[in-house]
């Protein structure tokens, strides 16, 4: 999972603290660790007794010596303030964590405001015999890390979510701030936000009947009564599924005639399943890289992985050494794009009316180089400069700059810009940021069809080599396969031609079941 582009992971107070192999894997990756005690809302609140400050103490003295923790926090959603029922947070978690290491930061709660009294100001690590203290709660006390906002599903009974169909708004065209950044500006943390999404087909059919293969399961619908935990009371074995996805694929693929969802069988679940995920790829991607044009130096998407092989929040679907699933997760579309661009230290992104910025978070290294924007013709396949952008950015994090590029002959139906980040010394190409201008259902595609060829022998390093020919323009080229590992690339734009993909196993290759498994898919046939 570690790469130079995603560096830190929360580990959430819901959940658990978590064997020492994670926390190890972590140093040895240099991944950083935001660690919640586990406490969450009020329905998992602590005591001050005597057993829970022994936890506490014991779950600190066994992973303090990790070097991947980087902050202790008090709980997931409680909001610490003083002289209330959540002042515990303050006055005894914290402060029995801050006693155990005052080595690093201490924070009251995910989200918050911070502190007013017991931590140096600048890195909040405690100073000791100092009492923790949080602003009260004011109108002008604005939180300086956020939580949400969340799309959530719509439009079928499930234990989440609402019933009724409730559309919303698509992220595209981006909307790139025109304020100023950098650290030296009042800046935000946004530790948590996303939107739902199914895991592949793979990992999804296993789980279920081949009668109910579908988003709806080909069931009548459950009665679920309640709020956000909802008691399902019925048959419909998709109602357990965490939230429903159906008004995400109304919003990005257009509204679905009468009865698609409740339809059954393995090509019209691939079918719900690719618009599931793409449709969370698109809006995912579009709020990072808004909140990216924004001064919001710190970006933690919820979730990172699956906790089981059916509907969920992750990028990376629940992996275990079973049939369909891909030891430690297979990833979705959304993590490939992670990797390409938007979590890209040095990144560049366009919105509405050409409106683009880029972005160096590189914390010791300037960026002096190119954004090369350029426009992808869907009919044609050609490509087309429209930009190339000198930039010269000092060392991060948080440095931008804005520049504008003439899209007037650009139809959002009928192109996507791609915009590249190229190092001027090096010419090595940072980050590749493609960009769609407009929501899949308003995009005017040929009609395409890919061949995919895997070749006869492994790699000497053990990869196997993947050829894709198209025969037009196809987008978000969707890879998957049943054979352990991942894509090199994927869920990108091709125009007609060729194109070469690895396929970089987990563990040995298995070259027979990747060949006779693989296949592709693309937004053209989901349409």
């Amino acid at each position: 999972a570690a790469d130079a582009n995603f560096n830190m992971v929360r580990v959430w107070g819901g959940g658990m603290f978590l064997p020492s192999a994670f926390y190890a894997a972590c140093d040895k990756k240099g991944l950083l660790v935001y660690h919640d005690m586990q406490y969450a809302q009020s329905g998992h609140s602590p005591k001050a007794s005597k057993t829970q400050d022994l936890e506490l103490r014991h779950a600190i003295r066994r992973l303090s010596a990790h070097t991947s923790i980087a902050i202790w926090d008090g709980c997931n959603e409680c909001r610490v303030i003083m002289n209330t029922t959540t002042g515990i947070y303050a006055t005894f978690v914290m402060t029995v964590v801050a006693d155990e290491d005052a080595s690093r930061a201490v924070w009251p709660s995910c989200p918050a405001i911070g502190w007013t009294h017991g931590v140096h100001m600048l890195d909040s690590t405690p100073i000791p015999g100092h009492v923790l203290t949080t602003p009260p709660k004011l109108p002008g006390n604005k939180e300086i890390e956020t939580h949400g906002p969340y799309l959530h599903g719509t439009g079928f009974p499930a234990v989440n979510g609402a019933d009724n169909l409730q559309l919303f708004k698509p992220l595209v065209p981006i909307k790139v701030s025109n304020k100023p950044t950098g650290p030296n500006l009042p800046n935000v943390f946004a530790s948590e936000f996303g939107a739902v999404v199914m895991s592949s087909f793979e990992s999804m059919s296993p789980t279920l009947a081949p009668e109910h293969w579908g988003l709806h399961a080909g069931q009548p619908d459950d009665t679920c009564p309640g709020g956000f935990e909802k008691h399902c009371v019925g048959p419909n074995v998709m109602a357990e599924r965490n939230y429903p996805c159906d008004s995400l694929i109304d919003v990005y693929f257009g509204m679905q005639p009468k009865g698609y969802f409740n339809r059954t069988g393995e090509m019209v679940f691939k079918k719900q399943i690719y618009q599931c995920m793409l449709s969370q790829t698109i809006h995912v991607k579009a709020d990072i890289e808004q909140r990216r044009s924004l001064n919001e130096l710190g970006i933690l998407v919820w979730q990172y992985n699956e906790i089981w092989p059916t509907g969920g929040w992750g990028s990376i679907e629940y992996g275990t050494d079973v049939p369909g699933q891909v030891p430690g997760g297979r990833w979705k579309p959304l993590h490939y794009l992670y990797r390409r661009s938007i979590f890209s230290d040095v990144m560049a992104s366009c919105g509405a009316g050409g409106s683009c910025y880029v972005k160096n978070d590189r914390a010791g290294e300037p960026f002096d180089g190119t954004v090369h924007v350029s426009a992808l013709e869907f009919s044609t396949g050609k490509m087309t400069t429209l930009h190339d952008y000198a930039a010269s950015l000092p060392v991060g994090a948080g440095v931008s700059e804005r520049f504008t590029v003439d899209v007037s002959a650009i139809s959002a139906s009928t192109h996507l810009l791609i915009a590249e980040c190229v190092d001027g010394q090096s010419k090595q190409t940072l980050s590749t940021n493609e960009i769609l201008l407009g929501p899949p259902k308003d995009l005017k595609l040929p009609a395409a069809s890919i061949i995919i060829e895997v070749a006869k022998t492994a790699n000497a390093d053990g990869s196997a080599s993947i050829t894709l020919t198209s025969s037009h323009t196809a987008l978000y080229v969707v890879l998957t396969a049943l054979a352990h590992g991942r894509f090199s690339d994927n869920a990108f734009a091709m125009g007609p031609g060729k194109k070469s993909v690895t396929f970089l196993p987990v563990g040995p290759l298995d070259l027979p079941t990747l060949t006779k498994s693989v296949r592709v898919e693309h937004m053209q046939q989901m349409l």
